[in-house]
């Protein structure tokens, strides 16, 4: 029996069982506001695009749901359910290693961007730390490929707004060694993005955040 866990503004998403197995069900809405066919098209569309892109990302060895089944027709993918606090509440706790978490977040999104996936929705609530302590990064229902360094750096600058807002405690010791991490795969193109990521909040697109 399924159980809705959450009603987003793209999708449901619910508890499910897959051959006995605990899992994720994640279905897009339909929007009435559209025409049927062109509607069914767009998420059809949006539903292998979600399912390749964590494919892809598996293979770059980041840790991601596993897809049991794709149901384009029901724009349905059903999906590993991954038990484990997410950042957000790992970051609350007062006796963590923020260093430890930090780099492995940048240098897990580093990986991203060097192979240009982008993931869109970087969020302390889309990280869950496994038992064996590996981070698994979820929800990919806005994320794209891009090889522009724009869209990677508005990538780390939503991440770094949710940091400094909702864990400012701990803003910049996470974040700066997020930046160590990133740096570690980017390398030469660290100096370049960061710089865009300053641009961005230059142009009043988001508050700046020192």
């Amino acid at each position: 029996m399924e159980k809705i866990i959450k009603i987003g503004a793209e999708a449901t998403i619910s508890s499910t069982k897959w051959f006995e197995v605990s899992a994720i069900s994640k279905i897009r809405h339909k929007k009435n506001y559209r025409p049927v066919e062109i509607d069914n098209l767009i998420r059809v569309q949006r539903t292998i695009k979600e399912a390749n892109i964590m494919n892809k990302t598996r293979l770059l060895k980041i840790d991601v749901p596993i897809i049991y089944f794709v149901d384009p027709n029901n724009a349905e993918i059903i999906m590993e359910k991954v038990d484990g606090p997410r950042i957000k509440e790992y970051l609350d706790n007062k006796n963590i290693d923020c260093e430890g978490i930090g780099w492995k977040i940048g240098h897990m999104v580093g990986k991203l961007h060097k192979n240009n996936i982008i993931h869109g929705d970087l969020t302390t609530s889309n990280m869950i730390i496994r038992k064996n302590n590996n981070i698994c990064l979820i929800d990919f229902g806005l994320a794209n490929q891009s090889n522009k360094l724009e869209d990677k750096g508005v990538d780390i600058r939503l991440l770094k707004g949710i940091l400094n807002s909702a864990h400012n405690d701990v803003f910049k010791i996470v974040f700066n060694n997020f930046l160590a991490g990133y740096e570690s795969i980017m390398k030469n193109s660290f100096e370049q993005i960061i710089s865009i990521v300053k641009q961005i909040e230059m142009r009043g697109r988001y508050a700046r955040v020192d």
